[in-house]
Order: structure tokens, then sequence, then C-alpha cells
């Protein structure tokens, strides 16, 4: 079984858990997807949120 945390939401619904080994999962309303490292979860949740303003 894989281990999973929620380790950061926003009021939008973006999420960020980690999962192990240095990869994170980032998810919005309607995707979800892994990167390698918090720094570029952080970033991809930064991304999302600005494109859907």
């Amino acid at each position: 079984m894989e281990f999973r945390s929620r380790i950061f939401a926003t009021s939008r619904g973006s999420t960020i858990d980690a999962i192990g080994a240095g990869r994170y999962l980032v998810c919005n309303a309607t995707d979800c997807f892994m990167v390698h490292g918090l720094r570029q979860a952080h970033e991809a949740v930064q991304r999302q949120e600005k494109s859907a303003l």
C-alpha cells in the first residue's frame, strides 16, 4: 500500500499529498499528477490556480 499524507490544501480545492520517496501528488478539481520535490509541487499548484483565474 502506498503512503499518502495531505500536506497542503487551498481554498480553491487544490491539494498536495506526500506519497513517499520525495514524490508528491498534486490535484485540482479535475486532475491529479505526480511530481518529484515539494518545490515543484507548490509551483504546480500556483500555476494551476493562476490559470484558473
